[in-house]
């Protein structure tokens, strides 16, 4: 069941959608109307780092005027100003502040792009501030905090769309329908992986300087309190404190894969395991498995970034074939018997980013639900949390997927405290 929200003392939360409405009116905001077919999406992004440019690009591509950015880094502030430079030299508003950002009366939707332990309290902000959001992947930092997203959200009536990208490629589509005509036969096991090459040494070790303003305090937000390390700045996903590793960063879009072609919710037992073989500074493991049992198949799901031998990919195997996908050989799919090695149908793999934006942003001028909604996210990302529950407790981990309930491990925030008190 959904947890009711005990914590309301943060000024920016509001408690509810009327009150978000009602509170927006006071203050002269007015949610975002329904835009005509040729209107033009004003935008705000939040979250300038590498992810949030992109998404910035593949708007203003699309035809969003991009009228803001926000970010706790003046430097990366600059570079997505420079970005959102329309034919007639106008520029975007810079912030340091979300709830600024969201002030703004005339911002329709938000890109938002932060470190994952931001993405709870700022998608809130958006919703009860009236706009519509694209929430990067993964959806939320715990399952509860989820919860509490889905709450807010579907307390108003705005459009929001997870950035499990996957979900608005035909070529995955296709595949899905393959699974699900049979034509696999019972499909007992599934394999889904990322493997990527970092061996020449971590990226985000390579340059570590600050310039310009940088809001330390800003950028800890409810997270533990300590020193400046422009290292957990960089490479955060690396930390618990702000993100769950390469099973969540990674998980958001394979295990994606699996619980949408497959048609389930999520898991009835996770298994994880993995630790730190190449990188021994990071908190999260640089090589994790997790083994989830869904009732009739069973998922390993694998990452690992030292080795990048079977890149990113995908198998189902079923009683009379199999379907593979990789992003060297696209989609393929082969017979059992004598003839498994030749393939009976194959079409190419593309890159869906660009086209999951484009999503959005019809659905903002339609108000159509978008192809990855909220309850999607949240389900794929309890899959990988899980997985990360398994892992920092060293124990399976039993879970009811409709009522999202622990049915082994107390149902409780998992904190530093809580983990180590479990081992």
């Amino acid at each position: 069941m959904m947890k009711e929200k005990t914590d309301q003392s943060r000024r920016t939360i509001l408690k509810g959608a009327a009150a978000g409405v009602a509170m927006a009116s006071l203050n002269g905001i007015a949610p975002a109307s329904v835009l005509g077919a040729n209107e033009t999406i004003r935008m705000g992004v939040i979250g300038t780092g590498g992810r949030g440019q992109w998404g910035l690009r593949e708007a203003k591509q699309r035809g969003a005027r991009i009228a803001a950015v926000c970010d706790v880094y003046e430097e990366r502030l600059n570079q997505a100003r420079a970005l959102s430079e329309t034919d007639d030299g106008k520029l975007a508003d810079m912030y340091y502040e979300h709830e600024k950002l969201l002030e703004r009366p005339d911002i329709d939707a938000v890109y938002i792009a932060t470190p994952d332990h931001w993405h709870h309290d700022v998608l809130i902000d958006t919703v009860n501030a009236g706009k519509d959001a694209y929430t990067e992947k993964p959806f939320s930092h715990t399952i509860e905090e989820g919860q509490e997203m889905i709450k807010a959200v579907r307390s108003t009536d705005r459009v929001v769309q997870v950035g499990n990208h996957r979900r608005s490629g035909e070529h995955w589509k296709r595949a899905r329908e393959v699974i699900q005509s049979g034509k696999l036969g019972k499909v007992v096991m599934v394999k889904v992986w990322d493997t990527r090459n970092w061996s020449a040494g971590d990226p985000f070790a390579a340059n570590l300087e600050v310039r310009g303003r940088l809001d330390w305090d800003r950028f800890l937000g409810k997270a533990p309190k300590r020193a400046f390390d422009p290292y957990r700045y960089y490479a955060w996903r690396w930390y618990w404190d702000y993100a769950g590793g390469l099973m969540t960063d990674i998980g958001a879009h394979q295990l994606d894969v699996n619980q949408w072609l497959m048609d389930v919710t999520g898991p009835k037992t996770v298994a994880a395991n993995g630790g730190n073989h190449y990188f021994p500074h990071w908190e999260t493991p640089d090589v994790v498995h997790s083994i989830l049992n869904y009732g009739d198949f069973t998922t390993l799901f694998t990452v690992e970034f030292i080795n990048d031998r079977d890149s990113v990919g995908a198998m189902f195997c079923g009683s009379e074939g199999s379907l593979t996908v990789d992003d060297r050989n696209g989609f393929r799919v082969f017979p059992q018997g004598e003839k498994m090695d030749e393939p009976i149908d194959s079409w190419p793999r593309t890159y869906e980013g660009g086209d999951h934006v484009a999503n959005f942003l019809e659905c903002v001028k339609t108000r159509k639900e978008p192809n990855s909604p909220v309850e999607v996210g949240h389900q794929v990302i309890n899959a990988a949390h899980l997985g990360n529950i398994s892992y920092r407790t060293g124990r399976r981990v039993k879970w009811d997927a409709e009522q999202e309930e622990f049915l082994e491990v107390r149902r409780i925030r998992p904190t530093d405290a809580w983990m180590k008190s479990m081992m």
